[in-house]
């Protein structure tokens, strides 16, 4: 049977890939001798011919359906285009020794590295009720960072949190996964996949909007947090009006440029150590992942970097490994550039 998954439309999951009536663990598996396992969160489709799995997907429960207490949210961002998705991870289970994760991580590792043919395909379900899956579509690595959430016993789990990017294509042919899985065989892959494993272009989902892949982090932007005009001018007298990286003192050109961003972090939006001062350009340089400071505040530049203007050549590029001051009454906390240097596949 030539089945499909469409974008936005639900399937039966009985939890049996025996159950005649089931459209998910039965279609996946399909003529294939294994199928992809009833367990939450993220399972794999293992292949014949490789070590690589056929594809990966993952399912993300709303709130009230796990069986189990997950004290985090997934972000399924259909309609814009990307999905944020946390990884596996528990007090007993360390995020970084999880089966479950290095699958995923590897897969980010090997579409950083330009190894695109080895990256499986990530197909995510939300599960809006029991029973049910509802398709979101086909995505690709993005970048990932590590995060923290407080467990029942408010102690801080370190955990992933994946980032990827939706293609646009509207439907998935459910034989191309078996195809892959029995002969790496992507002839019946939709065109986007192949062209993304060819140059790396990503065609967005809705719009088909190609990413631009140079190297850098995207930042998704949702409800904006509000800066106090008070910390903004408590922050500005503590860098004594002047920025961080050129020295540069007029204000009109001096931007509050946030560590882990405001965005992700509304409760750090006003935190002294999650602040630097920078001037405007500097400050879309930082925020593109063009140049970061590293927990030694040593200046860190991307290999993709290579500015003409002189300015910016001498002000970063040329300052590579430079390590910055700050005046004596200002701190940047080191766990905050870790956290956010976590996502560059560069550094």
């Amino acid at each position: 049977m030539n089945h499909a998954f469409r974008v936005g439309q639900q399937y039966r999951d009985t939890g049996s890939f025996r159950n005649s009536d089931d459209q998910f663990l039965r279609w996946i598996r399909g003529p294939l001798d294994t199928g992809i396992k009833n367990t939450g969160g993220i399972r794999d489709l293992s292949a014949d011919r490789s070590a690589v799995p056929a594809a990966l997907v993952l399912v993300s429960n709303d709130s009230g359906i796990s069986q189990h207490d997950d004290p985090w949210e997934d972000t399924l961002a259909v309609n814009a285009g990307y999905i944020s998705y946390w990884g596996d991870a528990k007090a007993d289970n360390p995020y970084d020794e999880s089966p479950k994760n290095r699958k995923i991580k590897t897969a980010f590792e090997r579409a950083a590295a330009g190894r695109r043919e080895e990256v499986p395909p990530v197909l995510v379900f939300r599960k809006p009720k029991s029973g049910v899956v509802e398709f979101c579509g086909l995505c690709v690595p993005d970048h990932f960072e590590v995060r923290s959430y407080p467990d029942a016993s408010e102690t801080q789990i370190p955990n992933y949190l994946f980032h990827f990017s939706i293609l646009n294509t509207q439907s998935i042919p459910v034989p191309w996964l078996h195809d892959r899985a029995r002969m790496n065989d992507n002839e019946r892959a939709p065109d986007v996949w192949n062209r993304w494993v060819e140059t790396g272009d990503i065609a967005q989902w809705p719009t088909g909007e190609t990413l631009d892949q140079s190297g850098r982090i995207r930042r998704y932007e949702t409800a904006e947090t509000v800066v106090s005009d008070a910390f903004r001018t408590d922050t500005f007298d503590r860098y004594d009006h002047a920025c961080t990286m050129t020295g540069i003192r007029e204000d009109d050109l001096l931007d509050l440029a946030h560590i882990l961003p405001r965005s992700q972090h509304p409760e750090l939006a006003e935190h002294p150590e999650n602040v630097l001062v920078l001037n405007s350009l500097h400050h879309r340089a930082f925020d593109a992942a063009l140049f970061t400071i590293d927990s030694d505040y040593r200046i860190r530049t991307g290999p993709s970097f290579d500015p003409a203007h002189p300015f910016l050549r001498e002000t970063i590029l040329d300052r590579d490994g430079e390590q910055l001051s700050f005046p004596p009454d200002t701190q940047v906390r080191p766990a905050f550039l870790e956290e956010l240097n976590t996502g560059l596949s560069w550094l």
